[in-house]
Formats: C-alpha cells, sequence, structure tokens
C-alpha cells in the first residue's frame, strides 16, 4: 500500500481483513485509498480492545480499554478513533458508514475525505469516558471544543465537567472509585441513510440471489437502524438491578419508563441486553431504586460500604412511570427479525494464529539480542 500513495495510484477502496489486529496497516491504509474512497477495516483482538489488556490497547490503538458491559461498542470507537488519528496526519478524516460488533470481531466502514480545515474538527469528536468502578456508571469528557466568533475558529481544550465526580474524586451515586479510559470517537458511528439504504437493496434482491446470511443481514441492520446516533455506549438493564440485588423486570418496563420520563431510548446491535439512553444517570437509579422499593429490597442486605447501598439509601428525585409506552417494543423486534444470532456450534470462533518455521527474528520484525546466538548455541 505505501507503493500506492501518489494520487493516480490510489485505490477506490481498501479491505483490512488480517488476523487479530489490524493497527499496523492503518498508517499506510489511510493513505493508500483515494478521496472519497471507502476503507474496510476488521480486528479481531477482541480481549484487547474489550480491556483484558489495556496497556496493549495503548501500545496498538492509542487508547486505553475499558472492562465494561458495552465493552463491543467501546472497542468500536476505539479503533475509530485510531483510524481517524492515522488519517489527521495527512489531512485526512473520516465518514463512518457502518459499524459493527459481531461474532469474534469487529468491523467498521469508513469513507476517506481529505480537507485539512476538516480534520481539525476532529479532536472535537473525541472524548476520555470516566467509568465508576461500584456502579459502572459513565461520563463522556470531550478533548477540545470550537468557538467561532466572526470568521475566527478557535480550539480550546474542554472544560471540565466531571458531574459524576464526588468529593475526594468518588462517584457521586456510589462513593466508589473512578477509572479513566480512551480517548474514544464520540460522534456517530453509523451512517443511518447508508444503512437504510443496504437494507432496501437487500430487501430487493431476488430470493434466488440471495445469500445464506440474507436473514441475520437484514436483522442486523434493522437494529443499527434504530440505535440513537447520538448517544454513544450504552448499560445493561440487568446489571442495573444487580446493584441494587432486586428482581429484573422486563426491559420494556424499563424503556417505558425512561420514554415516558421524556428521554429517548434504543437498543444497540451489540447487546442483547443493552439500554442505549440518553436519559441522566440519575433516573436510571431512580428506576433501579424503585424497582428495588417495589420488591422490597432492605439495605441491611448489602454491606456496609456497598456500592448497591449507597445507591439504594439515595431519594427518589425523578416521577417514575412503568406504564407501557407505545415506542418501548422495537420494530425489529415486532417485525420478528433475526436479531442476535445464538454463535455456539461446531466450528465456530476464531482457531489458533498459524505458527510458520519462521520466526519474527528472521523475518525482521525483531532484533536479536547480544549474546543471544551464543547462548543458544553453547545450550
Amino acid at each position: 500500500m505505501m507503493e500506492h500513495r501518489s494520487l493516480d495510484k490510489r485505490f477506490h477502496a481498501i479491505d483490512l481483513d488480517p488476523y487479530g489486529s489490524a493497527s499496523i496497516f492503518l498508517d499506510s491504509a489511510v493513505q493508500a485509498v483515494a478521496d472519497r474512497g471507502i476503507l474496510m477495516v476488521t480486528c479481531t483482538d477482541m480481549a484487547v480492545l474489550c480491556g483484558n489488556t489495556p496497556e496493549a490497547c495503548y501500545n496498538k490503538y492509542g487508547s486505553v480499554a475499558l472492562r465494561h458491559k458495552c465493552c463491543h461498542e467501546f472497542a468500536i470507537r476505539v479503533l475509530l478513533k485510531s483510524i481517524d488519528s492515522h488519517a489527521n496526519r495527512y489531512a485526512r478524516y473520516i465518514e463512518p458508514l457502518l459499524s459493527i460488533s459481531v461474532d469474534f470481531y469487529v468491523r467498521v466502514f469508513v469513507r476517506i475525505h481529505t480537507g485539512a480545515k476538516q480534520a481539525k474538527d476532529c479532536v472535537t469528536k473525541v472524548s476520555y469516558v470516566l467509568a465508576c468502578t461500584g456502579c459502572h456508571s459513565l461520563q463522556l469528557q470531550p478533548l477540545a471544543r470550537k468557538t467561532t466568533a466572526a470568521a475566527s475558529v478557535k480550539f480550546t481544550p474542554s472544560v471540565l465537567n466531571a458531574s459524576i465526580l464526588g468529593a475526594g474524586g468518588k462517584c457521586i451515586y456510589c462513593d466508589q472509585s473512578i477509572h479513566i479510559a480512551g480517548p474514544i470517537y464520540s460522534d456517530p458511528i453509523h451512517d443511518l441513510a447508508f444503512v437504510r439504504k443496504l437494507i432496501e437493496r437487500l430487501k430487493a434482491c431476488p430470493e434466488n440471489r440471495r445469500l445464506r446470511t440474507h436473514d441475520r443481514l437484514i436483522g442486523v441492520l434493522s437494529v443499527v437502524s434504530e440505535e440513537l446516533p447520538d448517544v454513544p455506549l450504552y448499560y445493561e438493564h440487568d446489571q442495573l438491578m444487580h446493584i441494587v440485588k432486586s428482581p429484573v423486570p422486563r426491559v420494556l418496563n424499563i424503556r417505558s419508563a425512561i420514554l415516558n420520563a421524556g428521554f429517548r431510548c434504543s437498543i444497540a446491535h451489540c447487546n442483547p441486553r443493552a439500554l442505549k439512553t440518553d436519559a441522566p444517570m440519575s433516573l436510571l437509579w431512580d428506576i433501579a431504586r424503585t424497582v428495588a422499593k417495589n420488591n422490597n429490597i432492605p439495605a441491611s442486605r448489602f454491606e456496609e460500604n456497598s456500592a448497591g447501598r449507597k445507591i439504594i439509601e439515595g431519594k427518589i428525585t425523578h416521577e417514575v412511570n412503568f406504564q407501557m409506552h407505545p415506542e418501548a417494543r422495537s420494530k425489529s423486534k415486532a417485525d420478528n427479525l433475526l436479531r442476535f444470532q445464538c454463535n455456539k456450534g461446531k466450528n465456530w470462533g476464531p482457531k489458533a494464529k498459524a505458527k510458520g518455521s519462521v520466526n519474527s527474528v528472521k523475518a525482521g520484525f525483531q532484533m536479536q539480542q547480544p549474546g543471544e546466538k551464543d547462548s543458544k548455541k553453547s545450550s
């Protein structure tokens, strides 16, 4: 790809699908794609992207991953941030068309644009993530902001607006420690118009020419089209109930309570139990407190300084209404689409990495340490 960086040699589309991480190919790929060309990237190193080894994630993608229920969407946003960062070095920027996490990998489709002015705006599309270690509450902290006055444009570091932080840097909801992760790509990760066109073309395809995965493609893309585009990350409704040790109500009841309070709520393609909403965390915990109260969960069930006790002892400040809302049930669910496929089965999942006779030293990827050759011979 490095030989195709000149304007007359660039590709209209590049598909990166290596075993494991595609990070070492990103820099050359963003240079070899033509303007408004498509770059497709697949990464299967989900253990790294989902926070098992944050130091490895930083080395490969320039971000610290987070172990959270939303780790799969977090992985997508880490990858998009890395691609965009590589593109910005050459006055280019990305336009995410479709970003999915399925099976054991993440795959993103982005359009590459050229423009130094627009590339500067990318710093406003990146955020750090504050995550509580006790109740798992999340808050995004943008990296920079853009101010426009008359004909002048100025970029300044964002003002810290960490409302999740209380006294001593602890969580205001449960008084536990806060972790910092990221930075991640915090702008929309899908182009909904592009996704809807894909669905239309798939439905218009004759039956004799359809792929065997046609139903799954329709289902996944339909769920993607229902996601809230401007709400990064998500929670799991049963995770919220687990914190307060309460029986888990139907997810439709939780969504109805959020919608009845005047906020938006949707599902997410990454997780069948996902709760993606723009509602404040205080409302979500009021819903959890109300459910716990209705199930007679006493504070004595929790340890003295546990996150659940701190939350359940808090006051309910929002009016919680569980009456069924007409928009609580997603259209993809009502249409009985194949949304989340069970992946367990024979020959499913990534296999062991291929092993050849050429090691890293012989291939030139690793320098041999002084004395290593002599020590091997002597042994």
